[in-house]
């Protein structure tokens, strides 16, 4: 097994075909097959169930995306920072995010930083929840964006710092083939008959749990599912095979207005789908970069059009 294997894998896990993840490899239909073959060979187990036109994930394969996708994830980081290592001379931060969703954010805070610091070296890393608490606990991280909805990201307790960014409602997605699709509010009776998405790159449980706090226990926990793209869940929402949640903010109202599949409608209890988007760091953290960063944070990126 080999990282490239890996790689395959989850580019054929996200297109659903052999053929797309080849063209996006430049090689061959056939020799992409060969290695998806040589990987369950070596597992001792089929990944994927061929059908006629498409291919999906077998329960074990299923079972083995998330620690693949744990191992690419890791390795791109590592070798990320190895890179950096021998510039002694230079100012290096690590930041983590969860999702593309507060990319904007991010990208907006980090913006402001280097106009401040023209030569810092900046690593950015793309973890679940729970991974960026762990990370920026054991220093690998300096500061991580994550969410809080539903609970909060952190225990009262912990070490971490946590500073509110910014705030707005959760929003679920519909399929405008969906009959519900044009109510002003979803209850949780409207929720029922559909299973419901939500994005985590890494294998985490973190959102779902949230997610169902924040429902209430009417909803069952069972039918609330990840996705590691958020294009394949946007697809499954537009073509009305499930619901998605959706920040509202981090979705910009011209993306919404021209969405031509997909109503995104708030619950009928807005005041229980708040979510916040905070930073988590520790405040004995000395780098020099976090605290410019958090000056930054402090006067309200979050005031900037995202």
């Amino acid at each position: 097994m080999n990282v490239d294997q890996l790689k395959i894998f989850l580019q054929v896990v996200q297109y659903g075909s052999f053929e797309q993840a080849a063209k996006k490899n430049f090689l061959s239909q056939r020799a992409v097959s060969k290695q998806m073959s040589q990987l369950e060979s070596e597992l001792g187990t089929n990944l994927f169930e061929r059908g006629k036109n498409k291919i999906y994930l077998s329960p074990q394969g299923s079972i083995f995306l998330p620690s693949a996708q744990d191992i690419v994830n890791n390795l791109a980081n590592v070798i990320s920072d190895l890179k950096k290592f021998d510039n002694e001379q230079c100012q290096t931060i690590q930041v983590g995010c969860f999702s593309p969703f507060e990319g904007q954010i991010v990208q907006n805070s980090l913006y402001q930083l280097t106009q401040v610091e023209p030569n810092a070296s900046i690593t950015i890393h793309e973890q679940s929840n729970e991974h960026l608490a762990q990370s920026v606990s054991n220093g690998s991280l300096d500061i991580a964006f994550s969410i809080s909805y539903g609970r909060p990201c952190v225990a009262k307790n912990s070490e971490l710092t946590s500073l509110k960014i910014y705030h707005n409602q959760m929003l679920m997605g519909v399929s405008q083939q969906n009959k519900n699709s044009s109510v002003a509010h979803l209850s949780l009776d409207m929720l029922r008959d559909l299973p419901i998405l939500y994005f985590s790159l890494e294998n985490s449980k973190f959102l779902q749990e949230s997610f169902h706090a924040s429902l209430s226990d009417q909803l069952n926990l069972k039918n609330v599912h990840r996705v590691t793209s958020i294009e394949q869940m946007h697809m499954l929402v537009a073509l009305n095979q499930a619901m998605a949640f959706y920040p509202a903010g981090l979705i910009s109202a011209q993306e919404m207005a021209e969405d031509k599949y997909v109503n995104y409608i708030p619950f009928d209890d807005h005041n229980d789908q708040s979510y916040d988007i905070v930073v988590l760091f520790k405040a004995q953290n000395k780098n020099l970069l976090l605290q410019k960063l958090l000056d930054i944070l402090k006067k309200g990126v979050h005031s900037l059009e995202i």
